[in-house]
């Protein structure tokens, strides 16, 4: 299926402006943009949870140079229509971390593109990994940077209060008024929010502030609904009974400041993969990818001539100094 061009409602918070449209398997219409040359190996861009492109700015153009780069906005992200093609979304099985990989797919089919380099930032670790699951044709190597490989909630902040306290939260905040919620979602657009983040240990000091504004613009047109159900899907998430499977050339990159998902995540991940290797940043935060994509390319790039091993993964982790 080509690329369609039809609009469905814009959510802004774009680097790149989303002139493509493509649909995924329940009629999802899933925006995207396209850079590089022709031809080129192809690179797909997993986006973590509500975030538009920001956390790309860098990557992705340098990546674009000798790359056939693809930027998308997930469903209810964006310029992408809500789960099934509409305005408002529909309901809470609408935004899994498979229907997510299915937007991603849809992308690269309407592209032609095969045997990419996925990178995966925050939740788009989960959306990375099952993608290869459905489509391992679309899935050359994989880059996974700064996200959990299951729900976050267990590893939240090293604890597992989050876990038990979201099924309250899942239920209630989509029930309450939308005048209501939107009002708490637009408080997020307030500069305040970033000091905030980085006093919660969300993203550190190296987090640049003018790498966040899209973000923090994006997420207050966001609808509430799809918020929490894009959560609950990342909880219901856990790849682990085939990681084992996973046959392709892979790199998993940690931060030693990130709290959101804790470098021992990235360290289980890495011995439960047959074919990873771990690369450490020292304070490195949930927003590595815009801290210090200098890092993180060149370990990107080294997957283009990995060959899959037969050692398994497990490694000794490849400290990237600063």
């Amino acid at each position: 299926m080509g690329a369609e061009t039809t609009a469905p409602r814009d959510r802004g918070g774009h680097l790149w402006p989303k002139d493509r449209f493509a649909t995924s398997v329940d009629g999802t219409r899933v925006a995207y943009a396209v850079r590089g040359p022709e031809g080129a190996p192809p690179v797909l861009f997993c986006a973590g949870y509500l975030c538009p492109d920001n956390f790309w700015r860098d990557l992705a153009p340098s990546l674009a140079r000798d790359h056939r780069v693809v930027i998308l906005n997930y469903r209810g992200v964006g310029a992408s229509s809500e789960a099934g093609g509409g305005d408002l979304p529909p309901q809470a099985d609408g935004y899994t971390m498979e229907l997510l990989a299915d937007d991603v797919a849809a992308v690269a089919d309407a592209e032609g593109l095969r045997d990419a380099t996925v990178i995966g930032h925050s939740m788009g670790v989960e959306v990375a990994l099952a993608l290869w699951r459905a489509r391992s044709d679309l899935v050359g190597r994989l880059a996974l940077v700064a996200g959990p490989y299951a729900s976050p909630l267990l590893t939240f902040y090293g604890s597992k209060i989050a876990a038990a306290v979201f099924p309250m939260v899942s239920i209630t905040v989509p029930a309450f008024p939308r005048a209501l919620t939107g009002v708490a979602m637009r408080a997020l657009e307030l500069p305040i929010t970033l000091p905030v983040a980085r006093a919660i240990r969300a993203l550190g000091p190296h987090t640049p502030d003018e790498g966040m504004r899209a973000y923090r613009w994006h997420l207050s047109e966001v609808d509430p609904r799809t918020a929490i159900w894009t959560a609950r899907g990342m909880h219901d998430f856990d790849p682990t009974p085939w990681l084992h499977e996973v046959d392709v050339p892979t790199v998993v990159v940690v931060g030693t400041a990130d709290a959101w998902s804790p470098r021992s995540v990235g360290e289980d991940l890495v011995t439960m993969l047959p074919d990873a290797r771990l690369v450490v940043i020292e304070e490195g935060s949930h927003g590595l990818p815009i801290e210090f994509p200098d890092l993180i390319e060149p370990a990107i790039r080294r997957l283009d001539t990995a060959a899959p091993s037969i050692a398994g993964g497990g490694g000794r982790p490849l400290l990237a100094a600063q």
